[in-house]
């Protein structure tokens, strides 16, 4: 493969260095097929007649990028790149189907059959390029995956769009043609040797989850949820949709692998999020989350993998990477490039930035559409000797002659005597402009001291201020979480395996609240749980909140602790105890005691913060919802625990076991009376 790539507006001029430096590699060779990538603001049909004047027999592809990357040159968002295959043994060709929009089969159908030749051997491998805008890039991936043979490995993606394209348009390269609407796709016979890395880099977080609605694109339900109630669950009111949240879809026949689907759009109405790409029903996903550090180690590290698979060094590769992913990397997307060069070492490498990339999950697997991946595809033919990489830097543009050297260098000297005879006229303006400068310059001096007196006193006030909002945040969130959200602005929601959950409730609350005035009804309460609030810290319980007469508290969070259960149930019979001794001072003055009931389950859930505004540190999960639902099971004056708590307390505490009881929307539950410590 042999590598050209150039920067400019004129496409004449940058044709010719691209095709200078392919010239430079190919030493006489003639080239089989080309991989044509326009990312810069030029004319790509010239572009493209260029390129076809110096290779009309070429078999040439491409599309339109967000941007080039190759070995020789790195990375650029203002290039046109070409990639020129010289084989003998390995049979490429290259086909176009049009209208993909009206009838995706038969354009793929076109392409297919317009790049097969009858003595040809079945094709080994398809690098297809498809205008993902005119029709869903999933469609052309069925009707590719039908028509291929059976044993061929599927590459390729959808269409990339130049900066510049017109109404943010797509394009595709063919021939002589500047296309939209359209599919590419060469096809690679022969003794061809093949080995790829997917590199997504995303980690799942939180629990894995079903499709239980989705039609292609537009999912309607995940779980239980609405599709867009399933990110807000994770990541707190949001209204647009969070690109660094890719969505893992699992592959059915293995579970541990997945590819990503970014979501591109809510419907807050209706709850629907459409993907970038189909997301079946029925399949289980997870949300996910990305750090660039992570990414580009990953991508290091996959490049390696791959390269392993191949005995001996490969002889090209091949990269496309998505644009949202180099969206995501920003200012890091060279960085990226700068890794794939350094891993890849001497071998020739091209590649682009498309809008979906299609490749196997595995090798030997299907081919699936994949969002914010990069894939790189290593050939080689079997058998061939690594061939000493030609010298991509071995092509110079051409230097001036010694005439044009010498009238530039006679310009440059006439410039240089106008400006000096231009200094010496206006010195002593600029001898007066800088005094007057000076003079600004103090007062402005001047102005700054004062203001400057006034920010001291202004920041003293803003650190008593932070100082009182730091206290009060301490007083909403735990301190790991409130110095999280102080150091980041947000806060990840975290899922923990097994957390206490403790629910208590006053039975007759309402009874009791009628025959007290508000007054003496909020000093009551207040009372009672400022006093649950003490023994909750004394046993390193979080409280969550209050609900009415209801108090919420959970051990384990945010720091996790072997001890949780215990921790709980130590503070609920603590509680109950303390209410007992209320109670009965309640009734020895005639006052009408409360009642207190206590629920405790354990198992997983999800904590965060939700809230822009008023923050609250809250739990989610079927904990939260079976520890209620203990609560309202419970008896008066009792500990009502599930038998999950139970297993961890046992030895700790006596318990009487009321059997299996149902309860509301969760069906049956086995539960047990806390009777008091083992030692008492």
């Amino acid at each position: 493969m042999a590598i050209g790539q150039a920067e400019g507006l004129d496409a004449d001029e940058v044709v010719a260095e691209v095709i200078g430096q392919c010239e430079a590699q190919l030493a006489g060779c003639a080239p089989v097929a080309g991989i044509l990538v326009v990312a810069g603001a030029v004319d790509h049909a010239r572009v493209v007649a260029g390129v076809r004047a110096r290779y009309p027999a070429l078999l040439l592809v491409g599309s339109g990028s967000r941007g080039v990357m190759s070995t020789p040159w790195g990375y650029s968002e203002d290039a046109v790149g070409l990639a020129l295959l010289v084989a003998d043994r390995i049979t490429i060709r290259a086909g176009l189907g049009r209208a993909c929009s009206r009838d995706p089969a038969g354009a793929v159908a076109t392409a297919l059959a317009e790049a097969r030749a009858p003595d040809d051997d079945p094709e080994a491998l398809c690098f297809a390029i498809a205008d993902g805008r005119s029709v869903e890039a999933a469609v052309i991936l069925r009707a590719l995956t039908d028509q291929l043979a059976p044993r061929c490995v599927l590459f390729g993606g959808a269409a990339g769009v130049p900066w510049d394209a017109p109404n943010d348009e797509p394009v595709l390269f063919f021939g002589d043609e500047v296309l939209t609407d359209a599919i590419v796709a060469l096809l690679i016979s022969g003794p061809v040797e093949i080995a790829h890395c997917i590199e997504n880099s995303w980690t799942p977080v939180g629990e894995r989850q079903r499709v239980t609605a989705s039609t292609g694109a537009a999912c309607q339900r995940i779980g239980e949820r609405t599709a867009v109630d399933f990110y807000q669950h994770y990541l707190g009111p949001h209204t647009q949709p969070a690109f660094e949240f890719p969505l893992a879809v699992f592959d059915c026949d293995d579970p541990t692998r997945y590819y990503l689907r970014i979501p591109i759009t809510y419907e807050l109405e209706r709850g629907v999020v459409r993907f970038s790409g189909a997301v079946p029903e029925g399949a289980e996903v997870q949300l996910t989350e990305v750090m660039r550090p992570h990414m580009l180690e990953q991508t290091r590290r996959s490049l390696d993998a791959a390269a392993a698979e191949l005995p001996g060094a490969p002889s090209l590769t091949l990269v496309f990477s998505c644009t949202i992913r180099k969206q995501i990397l920003g200012t890091q997307a060279a960085d990226e490039t700068a890794i794939v060069r350094q891993t890849l070492r001497d071998t020739p490498m091209f590649g682009f930035y498309a809008l979906g990339e299609i490749a196997p999950v595995v090798a030997g697997g299907p081919s699936v559409m994949h969002n914010s991946t990069l894939v790189a595809v290593l050939l080689r033919e079997r058998g061939a000797a690594a061939d000493a990489a030609a010298d991509p830097l071995a092509w110079r543009p051409r230097s001036t002659g010694r005439e044009d050297q010498v009238e530039l260098l006679a310009r440059k000297l006439a410039r240089a005597e106008a400006q000096r005879a231009r200094l010496e006229e206006y010195r002593e303006l600029n001898n007066v402009m800088l005094r007057t400068i000076a003079a600004e310059i103090e007062r402005s001096r001047q102005e700054i001291t004062a203001q400057n007196a006034e920010l001291v006193a202004l920041n003293d006030a803003l650190a008593r201020e932070k100082q009182r909002s730091e206290e009060l945040l301490l007083n909403i969130l735990p301190r790991d979480v409130a110095d999280e959200l102080k150091r980041t602005g947000h806060v990840e929601p975290v899922f923990y395996s097994a957390v206490t959950v403790l629910f208590t409730d006053f039975k007759g609350f309402t009874q009791i609240a009628s025959t007290l005035s508000p007054r003496a009804l909020i000093d009551a309460l207040d009372h009672f749980f400022s006093r649950f609030d003490q023994i909750a810290g004394e046993h390193g319980l979080e409280k969550l909140k209050t609900i009415g007469d209801a108090y919420m508290a959970a051990a384990g969070i945010p720091r996790v602790r072997e001890s949780h259960a215990v921790d709980a149930v130590a503070a609920a019979w603590d509680i109950q105890r303390f209410m007992a001794q209320e109670n009965r001072a309640r009734i020895e003055g005639g006052r009408e005691p409360w009642p207190l009931r206590i629920g405790i389950h354990t198992g997983p859930l999800m904590a965060g913060v939700i809230g822009s505004k008023k923050f609250a540190y809250d739990i989610w999960g079927d904990t939260v919802n079976i520890a209620s639902r203990l609560e309202t099971s419970g008896q008066p004056g009792r500990i009502n625990i599930s038998r999950a708590t139970h297993e961890l307390v046992a030895d700790r505490f006596r318990c009487s076991p009321r059997g299996v009881l149902p309860i509301k929307n969760a069906g049956s539950i086995e539960m047990f009376f806390v009777d008091g410590p083992a030692a008492e």
